[in-house]
This record gives C-alpha cells, structure tokens and sequence, in this order.
C-alpha cells in the first residue's frame, strides 16, 4: 500500500524540484492546473481533483485516462483543501505538498493555513524552493547543517512553554505571543535540535542547504 502522498498544486515549482522531491512509489495527486506542472516530466498523476479552470487543454489531453474528481468553480472549499481531505480519507501517512506557494499572498497564506486541517499523525509539510514548512509537534528533534536558518511562528495565539535547544538563539520555558518577530531567523548551532512546548500551535519555516 502506498503510504505517501504528493499534492502538485499550481502556485511556483521548477521541473529540477519535482524529480529531486517525488519518487516512482509516491501517489501524485495533481491539484487543478498542478496537473501542467507534470506535463515535461516522468511523473504521470494517479490522480486530478479540483474545479478544472486553471488545467491546460494539453494537460486534459495528456491526462484523459487518470482518474478525476470535478468539482463546480462556486464551492465553500479550495482545490487543495480538497485534495487533503482525499488524502486523510485514503489514510495516507506522509502527505508532500508542492507548488503551494506563488505571486497571490492570501491564496498562499490559505495554502499554509491548510496545513491545520491535517490530523497530527499525518506527517505533512509544504516545500518551495529549499524551504520546509510544517507544523511542529510538542516534542520534536530535528536534523540540519549548522548555518541553517529557521523561523517559527505561534498559530491562533500564544505558544507556552517553548523551549529550544541547539539553536545559536535558545529560550527555556518561554511564552511566544503571535504576531511578532520573536521566532524568526534562528540558526543550527548543532547537526541536531530540539523545539518543545506546552500548549498552543507553532509553525515551522526551515531554510535547507542542500535543497
């Protein structure tokens, strides 16, 4: 059974990222016009969801025989919301997103936003360019290169409790409020570190070297 899933929407991704982040084993699932980020590559979708009003007519063509689910252009949810609800409901593990982030900021900020409708135990991250953005866990260890840079970003209120460990700017048991710079711009002082909290909902933006 396939355990991951990988959303291609249609906001900014160059061809080189989509072979260096999904694998012949993925489930590619392309949201809308996602589908014409596939056209010059390997990857055919196993899948097309969304209201096709941003598709290519060389897309549909190319694409005729993939599996599709349309929906009306006038709906309460975007395209991509769609898509992870397709993914929860199919108990995928691992959920990748791609081309989430582009040239319109409400649209990209809803993409992120999205990210708080995935249940916990899924593993789900966005990633443009060298940038993984997720949320975190209560207790989580991560591994870098020391230089890389990370932001972290308290969601709907204050974060408690925040504690971070091997970072060139460490807290211990402090309260994040939302809405400030606080959080931004802290740097790998070790190969590994830690970020715990409390209580409240913390966001990620992790700048990799290698991407």
């Amino acid at each position: 059974m396939v355990k991951k899933a990988v959303i291609v929407c249609n906001g900014e991704i160059k061809t080189t990222s989509l072979y260096s982040l999904i694998s012949n084993t993925d489930f590619i699932i392309a949201v809308d016009g996602g589908a014409n980020k596939l056209l010059k590559t390997k990857f055919k979708p196993n899948f097309i969801i969304g209201d096709m009003d941003s598709i290519s007519k060389n897309a549909l063509k190319k694409f005729r025989r993939v599996e599709q689910e349309i929906f009306p252009r006038e709906k309460d949810s975007l395209d991509l919301e769609l898509a992870l609800n397709y993914c929860v409901e199919n108990k995928f593990k691992e959920i990748l997103i791609l081309g989430a982030i582009g040239s319109r900021v409400d649209m990209t900020l809803t993409n992120v936003f999205s990210l708080l409708q995935i249940p916990q135990k899924i593993k789900a991250k966005i990633i443009h360019e060298n940038q993984e953005i997720y949320l975190v866990p209560k207790k989580l260890v991560i591994e870098g290169t020391p230089g890389e840079t990370i932001s972290l970003f308290p969601i709907n209120g204050k974060v408690k409790g925040l504690t971070l460990k091997g970072f060139k700017y460490e807290l211990e048991n402090y309260s994040l409020p939302f809405g400030i710079g606080k959080g931004l711009s802290n740097v790998f002082k070790n190969k590994k570190v830690s970020i715990s909290f409390k209580d409240g909902l913390l966001l990620c933006v992790h700048f990799r070297k290698w991407f």
